[in-house]
């Protein structure tokens, strides 16, 4: 059935595809979602939902049942977009994976949007190698063979490793569902190990990074100057400074650009009035620490002078905005290549990345010796293994053993 553009962009917030009501009281009726039999014959899984507690069309609730009917719609064509129609069958890896993506009580619907989002690329690429399958014809040795065709053409021990990642994931979501030839898939590749991608070794110093700073000061970028700083000192992820765009609705507040909206970032009214500190919820480990850090910007007195310069007579919204996109927060890519373009004028290695700052903090506070359970505190890390694997400085902390041990 044809749909509306409005189903896309939002242009008619009462659109509301596939709704469907039921009940005789005309003022006690329920609302539902249903799924077009069409895609249903095809294999999706989701029949009816109800949207709303019951009511009538006419009860001031229209929006919110119509966002919600386009949101369901949208990501049933998500799947129906992803099918081969005419190879699609019950039982073939593309109906699970179909499932996967669009259950009401799928995982993939419990994790941050930008996860989600990199999960569909992955998904997409499991489509494509194993779509057509039926999902028992999925063995040990079909397994090996296609991981071996991957590695004539090429591809990264990290891309493998994704790939069969989302692989397992699907079939452990399979094994849920009860579906038995899903489950012997789980179990199989819970019998297997794919090499895990070589850790980076890169990391700016600190010299390094204030040149990236100066840099950015000399082409009047203060904001990203700043966002650097914070990152570095504060050993702080680019997304709890600068923010990202994730998909939204029209009935969220806040920055909504191309049907994105800004979050995650820092906002001025995170800060004490006097700038000497600020407190923000981390966003990777919001679910398992959501007590907000505490950061004390007393021992950062630049930071806190390159804070009052661009603080707004009227001190909300994002702190870190792009001079070049119109006083918008920066997107992820535009980061990256502000530093990649500020890296090169600096005449800094090319493989130091943007990604490499935390890791360059980390590097040097365990250089200074700093307590383990400190340095992960500071890196806003659930335990000290993960830390660990931050740090870029394994050959000078064998050597200081050796010089201890001699001393001794």
């Amino acid at each position: 059935m044809p749909f509306k553009s409005a189903l896309w962009n939002g242009s008619d917030p009462l659109y509301a595809p596939c709704l469907s009501w039921s009940g005789r009281d005309p003022h006690h009726r329920q609302a539902r979602w249903k799924c077009p039999s069409k895609y249903l014959t095809a294999g999706y899984n989701v029949k009816a939902v109800k949207v709303g507690e019951p009511g009538h069309p006419g009860d001031g609730h229209q929006k919110e049942r119509a966002l919600r009917c386009r949101q369901l719609t949208r990501e049933l064509l998500r799947w129906w977009e992803g099918l081969d129609h005419s190879k699609v069958k019950l039982g073939s890896w593309h109906y699970l994976i179909g499932r996967y993506k669009s259950d009401e009580f799928s995982p993939i619907h419990e994790v941050k949007g930008n996860t989600k989002q990199g999960y569909l690329q992955q998904l997409a690429k499991l489509e494509v190698v194993v779509g057509h399958m039926q999902i028992e014809d999925l063995t040990y040795e079909q397994i090996k063979r296609a991981q071996k065709a991957m590695e004539e053409k090429g591809r990264s021990v990290s891309y493998i490793h994704r790939f069969f990642n989302t692989l397992r994931r699907v079939a452990r979501y399979g094994k849920a569902l009860q579906i038995r030839e899903a489950a012997a898939v789980a179990e199989t590749l819970g019998e297997m190990r794919f090499q895990v991608g070589a850790g980076r070794q890169a990391a700016p110093t600190r010299e390094q990074v204030y040149k990236i700073v100066a840099e950015a000061d000399a082409e009047g970028m203060p904001d990203f100057a700043l966002g650097i700083l914070l990152q570095f000192e504060l050993t702080l992820r680019a997304v709890d400074v600068r923010g990202q765009w994730l998909a939204t609705d029209e009935l969220e507040g806040g920055i909504i650009r191309n049907g994105k909206r800004w979050q995650d970032g820092l906002t001025w009214d995170m800060f004490d009035p006097d700038l000497s500190g600020f407190s923000k919820v981390i966003s990777k480990t919001a679910k398992s620490l959501p007590e907000p850090y505490c950061f004390d910007l007393a021992p950062l007195p630049e930071i806190q002078s390159r804070l009052r310069l661009l603080r707004p007579d009227e001190p909300v919204g994002p702190v870190i905005r792009s001079t070049r996109a119109h006083g918008l927060p920066y997107t992820i890519s535009g980061w990256s290549q502000a530093w990649a373009r500020l890296r090169k004028v600096a005449g800094l290695p090319a493989n130091i990345w943007m990604m490499d700052v935390r890791a360059g903090a980390v590097t040097e506070a365990k250089s200074l010796g700093v307590d383990p359970y400190a340095l992960r505190d500071a890196a806003q890390h659930a335990s000290v293994s993960t830390t660990n694997r931050y740090s870029r400085s394994r050959s000078e902390g064998a050597n200081q053993i050796v010089q201890l041990r001699r001393k001794k």
